[in-house]
C-alpha cells in the first residue's frame, strides 16, 4: 500500500506539475490572446484613418481633374482665339498688301506720266536752246569770218575821219 500511495502521490506531483505548466501556458495565451486584441484594435484604428485619407485623396482627385478639365477647356478656347486673330491678322496683311500695290502700281503710272511729260517739255526747250545755239554758233562764225573785212572797213573809216 505505501507504493500504491507512493506511486499516487507521484501521480498526484505529476498532475500538479502538469496543472502548473497548462496554468503557465493558459496565462501566455491570455497573454496573446491580449495582445492580439490590441493589435486588432489598433489595425481596426489605422484601416478607419486609411479610409478617411482615402476619401480626402478621391477627393482631392476629383477635384484635380476637375481643374485638369477646365484648364483643358481654357487651352482649347485659347486656341481656337489665337487661330481665329491668326486668320484675321492674315487677312488684314493680305489686303494691306493689296493696297500697297495698288498704290505703289498707281504711283509709279503717275511718276511714269510726269516724266514724259517733263521728257516733252524738256525736248521741246532744249529743241529751242540748240536752234538758238546753232543760230549763235553761226552768228559768231558769221562774224568771225567778216571780221577782216570789217576791221578793214573800220580802218579806211578812220582814216577818213
Amino acid at each position: 500500500m505505501i507504493n500504491n500511495t507512493m506511486a499516487e502521490l507521484d501521480e498526484v506531483l505529476k498532475l500538479t506539475t502538469d496543472l502548473q505548466v497548462l496554468k503557465t501556458e493558459v496565462e501566455q495565451v491570455v497573454n496573446v490572446n491580449s495582445k492580439l486584441d490590441n493589435a486588432i484594435d489598433k489595425l481596426t484604428d489605422i484601416s478607419g484613418s486609411i479610409k478617411s485619407m482615402l476619401a480626402v485623396h478621391e477627393e482631392k482627385l476629383s477635384k484635380q481633374e476637375e481643374i485638369d478639365k477646365a484648364i483643358f477647356n481654357l487651352i482649347e478656347n485659347r486656341r481656337v482665339e489665337f487661330d481665329t486673330n491668326y486668320k484675321e491678322l492674315h487677312a488684314r496683311i493680305n489686303k494691306i498688301h493689296k493696297e500697297l500695290t495698288d498704290e505703289l502700281g498707281m504711283s509709279e503710272k503717275r511718276l511714269m506720266c510726269e516724266i514724259k511729260t517733263l521728257n516733252l517739255n524738256l525736248d521741246g526747250r532744249i529743241g529751242v536752246f540748240e536752234k538758238y545755239r546753232w543760230i549763235i554758233i553761226g552768228g559768231a562764225i558769221t562774224l568771225g569770218l567778216s571780221m577782216p573785212k570789217i576791221l578793214d572797213i573800220f580802218k579806211h573809216l578812220k582814216i577818213i575821219y
